[in-house]
């Protein structure tokens, strides 16, 4: 390892480290081949202390930059013949680029979503709990939560998303962070980003609510309707969020989001009342993540809306929403997210064990349950995209009207055990 100063970076180098003020630089990935031009401008003129090189990963063996033993200097040399320009030599090499994270399956990265959760949710405890205490809310541990969600999400986008509705009415606030990240990551995808755009909607999303240290707790676990003082108070949690993050050093667009993301096309919302192109499309997007999982989730005043009827609801609300922004957020999730119960063409009950990649409307289902004789039957899985037997999905379902209670705890354990699991 070197440590070398930002002036002597070159391409070819294998960037192991960046030290200095991390609000400051736009680099989410922890280590990289430095090969893109645009990448060594940013890092000449971003404010770092140090640069941390591994040679041993770089394409150069001695990095450029590094000073040689002192020698006497050698006389000049005589002026050399004219000779022909030399044919062009084989090209340096090139740094291959990264493969994409290997599709998985939700079965297979779900335990691993669960602990990247458990992980993200204790680190946004201790972060927000730094900021009541008015202390600074450092971004050095913040990256890190958003690279392990947005790699979960790479991997499979409904693991996490769906795993972070299981929660306790207790620990909203942090959850409820964690999957705005996971909802902003997979949409930021869905959109197009750049990877570190992407990265950016991530922290965003995590950041969101942070003005709601000042929020008495009372409140935010109140079960019955806010009177107009207390819709008051909590509303400030969007101002005091920007503040918060402003003087942390977050970037505006950052910050902008924590502000606006209850602002409504239609412009009923707050805290300034815009309206359409008026808001930041970072704003955009999470206002429709942030209502979606909030209605998604167990609060002390209401239960979980099941996620397509909560997709319909939104798309219901007209002037809520950026239309563009919402059908790209349904077409991230499908329009029967995992973990959705629904009645299949054949009189056959099935839950969504995942999405298939080209088609949202005809996912994978584990087939479980007869609706003519009702009850449990040999639980096999249909990929509706494939055309399997001719069956097509005809409703969402209700599982309380079907007798399944505490269907989250029920549908997580179907999809890790397997088919089998769903005739138990």
């Amino acid at each position: 390892m070197q440590r070398l100063t930002k002036d002597e970076v070159r391409l070819g180098m294998y960037i192991q480290r960046l030290e200095g003020p991390w609000l400051k630089h736009p680099f989410w990935r922890q280590s990289f081949l430095l090969t893109d031009p645009d990448d060594l401008e940013l890092i000449q003129n971003g404010e770092f202390t140090a640069i941390v090189v591994d040679e041993t990963k770089s394409l150069s063996p001695t990095p450029v930059g590094i000073a040689e033993p002192e020698s006497e200097p050698a006389p000049p040399a005589a002026a050399p013949p004219v000779v022909a320009s030399p044919k062009p030599g084989p090209a340096a090499p090139r740094a291959p680029t990264p493969a994409p994270a290997r599709r998985v399956s939700t079965a297979e990265e779900i335990d691993r979503a669960a602990a990247s959760a458990d992980k993200a949710k204790r680190t946004v405890a201790q972060l927000l709990a730094q900021a009541r205490l008015g202390r600074a809310v450092d971004i050095a541990r913040v990256i890190p939560v958003v690279e392990d969600i947005a790699a979960s999400v790479d991997r499979n986008p409904s693991a996490l998303i769906s795993i972070t509705r299981m929660r306790d009415k207790d620990e909203y606030i942090y959850v409820h962070s964690v999957a705005v990240c996971a909802l902003m990551v997979n949409l930021a995808k869905q959109l197009g980003f750049a990877e570190r755009d992407v990265r950016e909607a991530g922290l965003a999303g995590l950041l969101l609510d942070f003005g709601k240290v000042v929020v008495p707790e009372t409140l935010l676990r109140k079960p019955g309707k806010l009177s107009e003082v207390e819709f008051g108070l909590v509303r400030q949690h969007v101002e005091r969020g920007y503040q918060i993050l402003k003087a942390n050093g977050y970037p505006d667009a950052i910050a902008d989001a924590a502000l606006h993301h209850h602002e409504r096309i239609d412009g009923s919302g707050y805290p300034h009342r815009l309206k359409g192109d008026e808001i930041s499309l970072l704003a955009k997007m999470a206002a429709v993540c942030d209502v979606y999982d909030a209605i998604t989730s167990r609060r002390p005043y209401r239960p979980a809306a099941a996620p397509a009827d909560s997709l319909a609801t939104m798309f219901g609300w007209d002037g809520q929403f950026d239309e563009k922004v919402l059908a790209a957020f349904v077409r991230s999730l499908g329009i029967y997210p995992v973990g959705s119960l629904v009645r299949l063409k054949s009189n056959r009950l099935a839950l969504v064990v995942d999405q298939a990649e080209n088609d949202s409307l005809r996912p994978l289902v584990r087939v479980f349950y007869c609706i003519g004789s009702r009850r449990r039957v040999p639980s096999s899985d249909l990929d509706l995209s494939a055309g399997d037997e001719g069956d097509a999905i005809v409703s969402r379902e209700d599982p309380v009207k079907w007798g399944f209670t505490n269907w989250d705890s029920q549908w997580t354990n179907v999809i890790r055990a397997g088919p089998a699991a769903a005739a138990a």
